[in-house]
């Protein structure tokens, strides 16, 4: 997380506890689905804007559709840059980006197989460049190998400067091989430096047994370190906790893994496994806003684990059974889960359908989290997707030999807004979003508190 300082604010009668960050709305957008409003072409799908906390979901066109690849970026006002499906980039007006077609070429990615977008859990993933503010890395990777099982042999890297085609963006270096070997195709996963600034990426080798550590820095990526587990054989769906202290995921093989990480080292130690016994893998999971729960699907139920645990297997919940639910003969099961920006857990169905389920507090134990299914709405059919997006809001980890870094992370105060300001009567606060839960205090002239009100991560406005 960011330099933990307490911000004081006195505006009117008012004031206000918030932490410092510079990254705000970039993981605002949401994208996904195909067809138009009914399902059929031309190119489309559903958007969901963060923005005001609840999403703002609606149909737009664009240049592609989304077949379970998906990655979106926003700048740092929320406002939507550039997408990808991991065959096709479009930029800020759904356009095909230029030069941006032809990602991971190979038989797998050509139009005759999925040149609508690759069918792979977390192939794609963006990053801003450590120090820029127009450069943009996508890191990506496809199945190189038709015939089962299915590899990869490269990971790639694209480069976006976005000041170019008047501030719509170009690719400006495409499919530049990071490393080659025998890799699970998807599985890409970030998580910010110690310092920070920088970024690391992982990926998996062919069996899950090895996990290849990267480096992005402000003079590019490169290759850091490997590590082999001989006790793991799985390849499922992974990702960082939101303060980067675990990295972990649920895959077809060993059900939940979890890892303690060193955010200055980029090692990995501590591993946890947790066995189920259910054969319904459907390879989805996501961490808490708090970091603390770990969500897990198979097609049938949604589990939770504590990660704070030594013994997490001591900790599993069944937070949720598929109720049954079809909708045109397609189960509304469980698949793909991600954290969104307004603090609540998504999940696709479990086939291509235009309803999602949603777990509405994802920081409680057990049941209490919520899980309600079927009672999100697209406007068009989802094949799965939900975006792979790790915690851009991290901050330095402050007291550690890595946070060495000048002049990065200070507090700033400038992005808070009260609209309008003066009032006397209703009135909101737009403010950069939070890397965990906050409160907001409301406070008389003689100093008594009057309200207290939590305020989710990530969010950005708060009407009172």
């Amino acid at each position: 997380m960011s330099r933990m300082k307490k911000i004081f604010i006195l505006l009117s009668l008012l004031i206000f506890y918030f932490s410092s960050c510079n990254c705000q709305g970039i993981s605002n957008i949401w994208m996904g689905g195909y067809g138009d409003q009914i399902g059929n072409p031309p190119w489309g799908g559903w958007k969901m804007d963060f923005f005001l906390g609840p999403p703002v979901i609606t149909y737009e066109n664009r240049a592609i559709d989304f077949d379970v690849t998906g990655t979106t970026i926003s700048d740092s006002s929320g406002n939507f840059l550039f997408a990808t499906n991991g065959v096709t980039i479009i930029n800020k007006i759904g356009d095909t980006l230029q030069n941006g077609t032809g990602l991971s070429p190979s038989t797998y990615s050509s139009p005759q197989w999925f040149g609508d977008g690759l069918r792979l859990p977390q192939a794609t993933l963006i990053l801003p460049l450590p120090e820029s503010t127009n450069i943009y890395y996508i890191f990506h990777m496809t199945i190189d190998t038709i015939s089962s099982p299915s590899y990869a042999y490269f990971f790639y890297n694209s480069i976006i400067d976005m000041n170019l085609d008047g501030i719509k963006g170009a690719v400006i270096a495409k499919n530049q091989i990071i490393q080659t070997g025998l890799y699970a195709a998807g599985g890409i996963a970030a998580c910010k430096h110690a310092n920070g600034r920088d970024w690391w990426i992982n990926i998996h080798d062919r069996n899950g047994t090895g996990l290849h550590f990267f480096l992005l820095t402000p003079v590019g990526v490169s290759f850091s370190h490997s590590q082999a587990f001989n006790y793991r054989e799985g390849v499922g769906v992974y990702s960082f906790s939101p303060d980067g202290t675990r990295f972990g995921g649920y895959n077809s093989a060993d059900d939940f893994e979890l890892f303690d990480f060193d955010r200055c080292s980029g090692m990995l130690s501590n591993f946890r496994q947790v066995t189920i016994n259910d054969s319904t893998i459907a390879v989805g999971c996501a961490f808490s806003p708090n970091s603390q729960y770990l969500y897990g699907s198979s097609a049938r139920y949604f589990y939770q684990i504590d990660v704070t645990s030594n013994q997490p297997d001591t900790t599993l919940i069944t937070v949720a059974i598929w109720d049954g639910t079809y909708y045109n003969n397609s189960a509304l099961s469980f698949s793909l889960v991600g954290l969104a920006p307004d603090g609540k857990i998504y999940i696709s169905s479990g086939s291509t359908t235009p309803i999602m389920h949603i777990i509405n507090y994802p920081d409680s134990l057990g049941v209490a989290c919520d899980v309600q299914q079927h009672s999100v709405y697209l406007p068009v059919y989802n094949s799965y997707t939900v975006p792979n997006h790790p915690n851009y809001f991290l901050g330095a980890l402050v007291g550690s030999l890595c946070d060495s870094l000048v002049g990065s992370n200070e507090l700033s105060i400038s992005p808070i807004k009260i609209q309008p300001n003066p009032t006397q009567g209703l009135f909101q606060i737009v403010y950069p979003p939070q890397s965990q839960n906050g409160s907001m205090e409301r406070i008389d002239l003689v100093g008594k508190i009057i309200v207290v009100e939590q305020i989710p991560p990530w969010s950005q406005l708060k009407k009172c």
